[in-house]
């Protein structure tokens, strides 16, 4: 486990994944349910914030 993190920052994690993924699907694309669960991971606090990416680019052999 990453850490405990306060209800603020889990806020403040939420609405930056939002942001995110509307960014993405405003530019023609989409994420994929292994990234949202990524994403979910950070939201918690359970990963740290460079780990959604790290994982993206070891599952598609891009690491």
């Amino acid at each position: 486990m990453f850490g405990t993190i306060s209800e603020s920052e889990m806020r403040r994690r939420a609405e930056n994944i939002g942001l995110l993924v509307q960014s993405v699907r405003l530019e023609g694309g989409d994420v994929t349910r292994a990234f949202m669960r990524d994403a979910g991971e950070y939201e918690r606090g359970s990963i740290g914030s460079a780990e959604p990416l790290s994982c993206t680019r070891r599952r598609y052999g891009l690491e």
